[in-house]
């Protein structure tokens, strides 16, 4: 007994509609192919599915048992017809984006949005790691772009381009509990105080770390976060503690030198072959506009 795809599609649709005029509709097939399909598939096993009632089509017993896996048999044809439909368009189903730990999650999480939109069935892998290894990734072509904080060095390899992206906001930030002053205090007075870093952002160098002379580096932005509650202070997007200062947990730390907060330069790499694909050039200016179009403040290269 052979069982097409096609029957399982359709046999998904009617059960999930209850009804085969509008199934037609959702497959782009006839209501007669649609009816078929399933008579068919009734003749194979030797048992009703549906049974209609008025104008709906209402499932038995043998077709609730059937619809789970059904449903996921139609969804894995689906998705292997994507694929292969990418794979001879010469098109991307995967891809790979690197960032930095200082870039602000709602921000990476329009990015996804927007490719999304363009490509529904497009699997984003999201990893965070250092600007050298992020570099030598994207000439390797091991990843699509990488967003990353700005450091002075605009075109570090001949195969690699980039796009400004403008500047985004850092604040600093300490536990409601803390013995740092509640007042505006100077750069010399926080230097003092513990100050905790992104081991990413030690590894970019960026200048906002080793402010203290007292700092530890932690790898795990969970456990950073628990540790802040607790003691020591830290730079990142205000937006990634909204929570915790919601929650009268966290506070923010005025300065003296920047009361209205640091910028930080937002750069997007990306290999220079790409502009051959149309669809990875149109990724990119995607990416590029959405983050433009985000609370980022343009600011001159450097």
């Amino acid at each position: 007994m052979m069982i097409s795809n096609e029957q399982v599609a359709c046999f998904t649709s009617v059960y999930e509609l209850q009804s085969y005029s509008a199934a037609s509709k959702r497959l782009n097939k006839a209501r007669s192919t649609v009816r078929e399909r399933i008579n068919a598939l009734e003749d194979l096993m030797g048992m009703e599915l549906f049974c209609i009632e008025g104008k709906k089509a209402i499932a038995t017993d043998i077709a609730h048992r059937l619809y789970p896996r059904a449903r996921l048999l139609a969804r894995q044809s689906l998705e292997f017809e994507n694929i292969a439909l990418s794979a001879y368009k010469g098109e991307l189903n995967n891809i790979t984006v690197y960032h930095d730990s200082s870039i602000p999650c709602q921000l990476l999480l329009s990015i996804e949005s927007e490719i999304k939109s363009l490509h529904p069935h497009m699997l984003i892998n999201w990893l965070q790691r250092d600007r050298n290894h992020c570099l030598q990734q994207i000439e390797d072509g091991d990843a699509l772009f990488a967003i990353m904080p700005g450091m002075g060095n605009l075109h570090p390899n001949a195969g690699i381009g980039n796009i400004n992206l403008g500047s985004f906001q850092l604040s600093l930030f300490t536990s409601v509990h803390s013995s740092i002053p509640n007042r505006s205090i100077s750069i010399a007075e926080l230097a003092t105080f513990r100050q905790l870093i992104t081991e990413n952002d030690i590894a970019n160098e960026l200048r906002h770390t080793k402010i203290s002379s007292e700092f530890e580096v932690v790898t795990s932005q969970s456990l950073l976060i628990e540790k802040l509650k607790q003691d020591g202070w830290v730079v990142c997007p205000r937006e990634n503690l909204t929570q915790y200062i919601k929650s009268g947990e966290v506070r923010e730390i005025e300065l003296q030198e920047a009361p209205n907060m640091i910028q930080q330069d937002c750069i997007m790499f990306y290999n220079l072959s790409s502009k051959a694909s149309e669809q990875e050039s149109k990724i990119i200016e995607a990416v590029a506009n959405v983050v433009k179009n985000q609370a980022l403040h343009k600011t001159q290269s450097f």
